[in-house]
C-alpha cells in the first residue's frame, strides 16, 4: 500500500509544477487581489511598476507575489482599514512575497495576553504562518502592535527588508513576534520606528526570533527599548547586528537604549537571549542600559560584543543588570570578550552596572567610561559577580566600586597599556616579561613588572602574561 501511493502522488505533484503559471498585473488582472484569486499552487503573480490601492490577503496559498522592486511597486492601504497584507491561512515558506513598498495599513485586531484586543500588524499581519517576505520597505504604517509587522506565530522567513517610520502605540515599531513566533529576520533595517515598548523591535510570549546581520538604528521608545524589547520567556538569537543612535524618552525610568530585556513582570519570564558579535553605539536611555539593559530574571549570554559611546540617566552607560533580592528577580548575565568604552552615565557604572545579581564578567575590556562612581564597574548589592581575565583602564576615578569574585587575571590601571603584560616593553610578550615577573614577585607599587596595577607583583600578573602572550 505504502509503495501504491508513492508512485501515485509522485507524478501529481510533477504535473502541478509543470503547469504553473505566470499572471501579470495589471496585464491580466487589474489588481493584485484578483491575480491571487485566480492562482494555483506554483504560480507566480509579477506586478508591474506602479501604485496599488488595496489590501491583499494570500488565502493560504504556496504562490510568489512578485513587485517591480520597492522603489517602483507600492502596496497602500490608505484608509482601507485593516493589514495591507496578510497571511493568516497557515501559509508556508513556499508563500513568498517580494519586491515592494508597504504603507499606511492600520492592523487587524488581536487579543493580546496584556493589554486585550488590540491592532496589530500595519503593514504586514502573520497569524501562526510561515510565509517567506524579501526585498521589501515596509514604511509610514500605524497601529497599536507591530506597525510595520505583526508576526503572531509560525516562522516566517523575512530577509533584505526595510521597516521605517512605523509608529505603535504599543509593542514594536517595526515588528512585533508574539505568541511563540519563531520568525528569522536576515540583513534587514530597522530604523526611525517609534513605540511605547521596542521602538524597533518587540519579542514577547516564548517568540524565539532568530536575527542575522540586522541593523536598529535611531528608533525610539516612550519606555523600554529603544532597539529592541524583549520579555515573557522570549530568548531571541541574535548576531552580527548593530544597535546604533536608538533612544529612550518620557520615562525617566525607562531602560535599554539599544536592547531591554525584562525578564519579570506581568507575562513572566525568564529570558535567556543569546547575542553575539554585536555593536550598541550613541544609544541613550533616561534609566538604566544605556546599550543593553538586562532586567530582572534575565540570563542573557552576550559574546564579542562592542558598547561604545552609550549614555544612561541614571546606572549602566554600556549595560546594565538589575535584580531585586525581595522577590528574589536576579539577572545573572554573562558577558564574555566584550568591549565597554566611552560610555557615560551620570549616576553609577560608567561602563557597567550590576544590582542584586550575580553576572559573569570573563575577557572584558572597559575604558574610557565615565560616570560619578564607579567609572568602569560598579558592583550594588551583587557581592558575588565574577570578574576573570579583565583590563578595567583609563575610567573616571574610582574605577571600581564595590564587591566581587575576583576569579584572577585582571588588570586595573590608572592608564591603558598599548599592550597589556608588557612589562619589559619591547612590544611582545614572552620569556623576559615572565623574568621580570619573577625577579620582582612580592610587593611593588609603581614598578613596571606590575602588569595588573594593583601594587603587588603576584599570580594575577603572570596569569596576565600568560594570557596575553606572543607579539603585541
Amino acid at each position: 500500500m505504502r509503495r501504491f501511493r508513492l508512485c501515485v502522488v509522485v507524478p501529481l505533484v510533477v504535473s502541478g509544477l509543470a503547469g504553473a503559471a505566470v499572471i501579470e498585473v495589471p496585464g491580466e488582472f487589474p489588481s493584485v487581489q484578483d491575480a491571487i484569486d485566480a492562482a494555483a499552487s506554483g504560480d507566480q503573480v509579477l506586478v508591474a511598476s506602479g501604485f496599488y490601492h488595496e489590501r491583499i490577503d494570500f488565502l493560504g496559498k504556496a504562490i510568489t507575489v512578485s513587485g517591480a522592486g520597492a522603489a517602483m511597486c507600492t502596496l497602500d492601504g490608505s484608509g482601507l482599514g485593516g493589514p495591507v497584507v496578510t497571511f493568516a491561512s497557515e501559509e508556508s515558506s513556499s508563500s513568498v512575497l517580494e519586491g515592494f513598498r508597504i504603507g499606511h495599513g492600520s492592523g487587524v485586531v488581536i487579543t493580546d495576553p496584556v493589554f486585550g484586543a488590540v491592532a496589530c500588524g500595519g503593514g504586514v499581519y502573520i497569524g501562526s504562518a510561515s510565509p517567506t517576505i524579501r526585498d521589501c520597505d515596509l514604511e509610514s504604517n500605524a497601529c497599536w502592535g507591530g506597525a510595520g509587522m505583526c508576526i503572531s506565530g509560525g516562522m516566517a522567513s523575512i530577509s533584505n527588508c526595510a521597516f521605517r517610520n512605523n509608529i505603535a502605540e504599543g509593542h514594536g515599531g517595526g515588528v512585533y513576534a508574539i505568541n511563540s513566533a519563531r520568525p528569522t529576520l536576515t540583513n534587514c533595517r530597522l530604523e526611525l520606528n517609534t513605540a511605547n515598548w521596542g521602538g524597533g523591535m518587540t519579542c514577547t510570549e516564548q517568540s524565539d526570533a532568530e536575527l542575522n546581520e540586522c541593523d536598529f538604528f535611531a528608533n525610539t521608545t516612550h519606555n523600554v527599548g529603544g532597539g529592541m524589547y524583549i520579555r515573557s520567556s522570549s530568548s531571541p538569537t541574535i548576531s552580527n547586528c548593530s544597535f546604533v543612535g536608538n533612544v529612550q524618552i518620557t520615562n525617566p525610568l525607562g531602560s535599554g537604549g539599544g536592547i531591554c530585556v525584562y525578564g519579570s513582570g506581568t507575562g513572566g519570564g525568564p529570558c535567556y537571549p543569546v547575542i553575539t558579535e554585536c555593536l550598541f553605539e550613541d544609544n541613550v536611555v533616561n534609566g538604566d542600559g544605556g546599550g543593553m539593559s538586562n532586567a530582572y530574571g534575565t540570563f542573557a549570554h552576550v559574546e564579542d560584543c562592542v558598547f561604545r559611546g552609550n549614555t544612561a540617566g541614571r546606572d549602566g552607560g554600556g549595560a546594565a543588570c538589575v535584580g531585586a533580592n525581595d522577590p528574589d528577580v536576579p539577572s545573572n548575565s554573562i558577558f564574555i570578550n566584550c568591549v565597554f568604552e566611552e560610555n557615560t552615565t551620570t549616576d553609577r557604572g560608567g561602563g557597567f552596572f550590576s544590582r542584586a545579581s550575580e553576572p559573569r564578567l570573563e575577557g572584558c575590556t572597559m575604558s574610557a567610561n565615565s560616570s560619578a562612581s564607579g567609572g568602569g564597574v560598579y558592583f550594588f548589592e551583587s557581592e558575588s559577580v565574577e570578574l576573570e581575565a579583565a583590563m578595567i583602564c583609563g575610567n573616571t576615578t574610582p574605577q571600581v566600586m564595590g564587591e566581587y569574585v575576583d576569579m584572577g587575571g585582571n588588570s586595573i590601571m590608572d592608564e591603558c597599556s598599548v599592550c597589556a603584560g608588557d612589562v619589559t616593553g619591547d612590544g611582545a610578550i614572552g620569556v623576559d616579561d615572565m623574568l621580570m615577573l619573577i625577579e620582582f614577585f612580592g610587593p611593588c607599587d609603581g614598578c613596571p613588572a606590575d602588569a595588573d596595577g594593583d601594587g603587588v607583583v603576584g599570580v594575577d600578573d603572570i596569569l596576565l602574561v600568560i594570557a596575553a602572550w606572543g607579539p603585541c
